[in-house]
Order: structure tokens, then sequence, then C-alpha cells
């Protein structure tokens, strides 16, 4: 059997062997504050963030108000049959804002991430986390009155 030897000349490529790509501290420190400069300088993205931010500032703060006239079951699940099944402790007229809270963060950081190469991609994200926090809004404050 031949035995094949290995040139000198020839530069063997860096195996890494976890298939991680690896970038030094200040390579991922530059690339992320390219990201953020991207984004925060768009006007059409800070009006995304503020359509998000606002809705939920105001369901939190109008819950909180109404909080101790709220009765001790609301109805939150409304896709349940009607009646008992649809009620829920009113602690959780909180977590439709929370969740909301928790995708927006997921879809912002996406939107960041996307902004310098897919533009659309980047609105459609964070207009989405925009309406879906007006809808979270309006569905609890609309409870919140109904309970009030």
């Amino acid at each position: 059997m031949p035995k094949f030897k290995i040139s000198s000349k020839i530069k063997r490529p860096n195996f890494n062997p976890t298939g991680i790509r690896q970038f030094s501290r200040s390579q991922a420190r530059d690339k992320i504050a390219d990201w953020l400069h991207s984004a925060l300088t768009d006007n059409l993205m800070f009006v995304f963030f503020l359509l998000w931010l606002l809705p939920l500032l105001v369901v939190i703060i109008f819950a909180t108000i109404n909080f101790s006239s709220l009765p001790d079951q609301i109805p939150l699940f409304y896709s349940r049959k009607w009646g008992e099944a649809q009620l829920a402790p009113k602690s959780y007229i909180f977590v439709p804002a929370l969740g909301t809270l928790f995708l927006g963060i997921f879809n912002f950081c996406l939107s960041i991430n996307f902004h310098s190469k897919e533009r659309v991609l980047s609105y459609l994200l964070s207009g989405t986390a925009g309406i879906v926090a007006l809808l979270v809004a309006i569905t609890s404050i609309k409870i919140v009155l109904l309970m009030v």
C-alpha cells in the first residue's frame, strides 16, 4: 500500500471539532455594537419599539391600579367552555402582558440581528411585537373594565 507524504507547502485549515465559529471578545463586541448602531439609528425601529413598550406599560399600570377592586376570579380563558372553566385567579391578569414582554424581547433581539442584512424581516418582527402588544393591551383593559 503506498504511503502519502503530506507536503509542507499545503496549509491545513484550522479544524474546530465543535463546529462552532469562534470570535474573539473584541470581534463579538464590535459586531454587537454594529447591530445596535444600525437598529437604534433607524426611526421606524424606534416607532415599533414604542408601539410595543407603551401598551405594555399602560396595561401593567392600569391592572396594578385596579387590582384591589378586581374579584378573586376573572374571566381570562375565553377559548374554554362558558362558566367556571374560563375563570382564573386575578393575579393572572399580568400573564398576557408578561408573555408579550418576553415575545417582544425575543423579536427585538432577532430584529436587531437581522437589521443590517434583512431590513424587511427586521421590520416585520418588530412590527409584530407592537401589534401583539396593542391587542394584549386592549384585551387586558377590557377584562379589567368588565370586572370593575
